[in-house]
C-alpha cells in the first residue's frame, strides 16, 4: 500500500489525501489526527498517522466518533462501529502487545492491576476500560466509549418518562433489568440526572464498587464500596440521603435495599437478566436465602424496567421494552413495546401527594420540563 505524507516534524506525520492512498476495493470510515479507518473485505484496517499515549498505533480506533465499543485480546481485536456493527480488525502491519496496552493504562491511570488482584476498572479519555489478567497468559482488555447521557426523553416518550418518575418518587423501589450493554445504566444516569436537574434540593447518595456514575448539578454524594450492602447502609445511617441509587447489584445484594425500602427512601439500581420473568425468578430466590419463610419479593419490589439489545449486522439498537408495576402479589405492565398499556392502572397507583410534595404539581413541573426539552431537541435536530 503506497502512502503518502507531509512531515509537520520528526514525530508527526499526515496522511494525504488518505481516499486515494488506501485500496480502491475498501470504504473510507474515518478520518482523524491520529490515523484513519477503511472497511475492505469485511475487516476493518487502521492507518496510522501518530501513536497514543496509551494505545499507540491503534489511537485512530478509540479517537474515532464511529467506534463504541472494542475487545482487544492477543491475537483478535473487534471492534462496535455506530451504524455497522461489529467487525474485527486487521493486525497486518501494526505492532500491538496487549501486554504493552495494559503496562501504560497503568502508568497513566493508576489502575490497580497485577496477577494478585488480575481485574480492574480504570477510565482514560473518553473511554472506560475493564482490564483481565490471567495467570495462564490469557490478557484482555474491553473498552465502551462514555457517552454523553441522553436526555430521558430519547429514551422513553415524555408521558411516559413523567409518570415514571412520578412512580419513582411515590417513593418506590426500582430495579432496571435486562442484558450487558442494554442501556440500563443510561436510563439510571437519565433518570437521576433528571431528578437531581429539577430537584436540586434532593440529597441524592450514590453507592457503586467502581465509581462509574457522575452527575453535574443537583446535591450528590458518593459512596465506593466492594460491599453493596455495607455501603447501602452507611448511606443511610450517616448521609441521610432522599433518594438511593445502586450503581449496580448481583442478586445476593437485593436484600440490601431492603433498609431503605422500608424506610420509603426511592430507590434505584440496575441488575443483569434478559427478561423480567427472570429477574424476578432470580431476585426471588436470593430473598429467600436472607430472609425466613418464602418472602414476596413483590412486597420489596415496586417497578421493573426492562431493557433490550438487539445485535445485527447493521450495529447494536438499545431501548426500553417494557415498564412493570406491583401490587405486591404481582406485576402489571404499563408499558410494553413502545406503547402505553394501562392508563387507568397507572393513575391508580399514583397518589396524592408524593415523597417530595403534591402530585399534580410535581406533575406539571415534570410535564413543562421534559416536553418542553423534547421539543426543543427535535426543533435542534431539524435544524442541524
Amino acid at each position: 500500500m503506497k502512502i503518502k505524507f507531509r512531515f509537520k516534524d520528526k514525530k508527526e506525520k499526515e496522511l494525504i489525501p488518505v481516499e486515494d492512498s488506501i485500496p480502491r476495493d475498501s470504504i473510507l470510515i474515518d478520518k482523524n489526527p491520529l490515523g484513519a479507518l477503511f472497511i475492505r473485505d469485511s475487516t476493518l484496517s487502521v492507518i496510522p498517522f501518530k501513536d497514543d499515549d496509551v494505545w499507540g498505533p491503534l489511537g485512530a480506533l478509540f479517537a474515532s466518533d464511529k467506534v463504541e465499543e472494542a475487545w482487544i485480546f492477543k491475537d483478535k481485536i473487534i471492534a462496535t462501529l455506530s451504524n455497522l456493527g461489529r467487525i474485527q480488525l486487521s493486525l497486518d502491519n501494526l505492532d500491538i502487545r496487549v501486554e504493552d496496552i495494559i503496562s501504560r493504562l497503568i502508568a497513566h491511570t493508576g489502575v490497580n492491576v497485577s496477577f494478585r488482584n488480575p481485574r480492574g476498572v480504570a477510565e482514560y479519555g473518553n473511554w472506560r476500560i475493564a482490564i483481565q489478567l490471567h495467570s495462564g497468559g490469557q490478557l484482555h482488555v474491553v473498552a465502551t466509549k462514555i457517552k454523553k447521557v441522553p436526555p430521558i426523553t430519547e429514551i422513553l416518550p415524555p408521558e411516559i418518562s413523567v409518570k415514571l418518575l412520578l412512580l419513582i418518587l411515590r417513593p418506590s423501589t426500582v430495579i432496571i433489568s435486562g442484558p450487558p450493554g442494554s442501556g440500563k445504566t443510561t436510563l439510571l444516569s437519565s433518570i437521576v440526572g433528571t431528578l437531581g436537574q429539577l430537584f436540586p434540593w434532593l440529597h441524592i447518595a450514590i453507592v457503586e464498587k467502581y465509581r462509574e456514575l457522575d452527575f453535574q448539578g443537583g446535591w450528590f454524594s458518593h459512596v465506593v464500596s466492594e460491599d453493596i450492602a455495607e455501603g447501602v447502609r452507611y448511606s443511610m445511617r450517616y448521609l441521610r440521603p432522599d433518594l438511593l441509587v445502586v450503581g449496580e447489584i448481583m442478586a445476593e445484594d437485593f436484600w440490601s435495599l431492603l433498609e431503605p425500602s422500608r424506610a420509603g427512601i426511592p430507590t434505584l439500581t440496575t441488575f443483569h437478566a434478559p427478561s423480567v420473568e427472570k429477574a424476578v425468578r432470580t431476585l426471588s430466590d436470593a430473598l429467600q436465602v436472607h430472609l425466613k419463610g418464602s418472602p414476596n419479593v413483590y412486597t420489596y419490589l415496586d417497578i421493573i424496567v426492562n431493557t433490550k439489545k438487539l445485535v445485527t449486522i447493521d450495529g447494536v439498537k438499545r431501548f426500553v421494552n417494557a415498564i412493570y408495576i406491583s401490587d405486591g402479589q404481582r406485576i402489571l405492565p404499563i408499558y410494553l413495546d413502545g406503547q402505553p398499556v394501562d392508563d387507568k392502572l397507572l393513575e391508580k397507583a399514583l397518589p396524592d401527594k408524593l415523597y417530595i410534595g403534591d402530585t399534580k404539581q410535581v406533575e406539571e413541573t415534570l410535564l413543562r420540563h421534559l416536553v418542553k426539552t423534547h421539543v426543543d431537541n427535535r426543533v435542534q435536530a431539524k435544524v442541524t
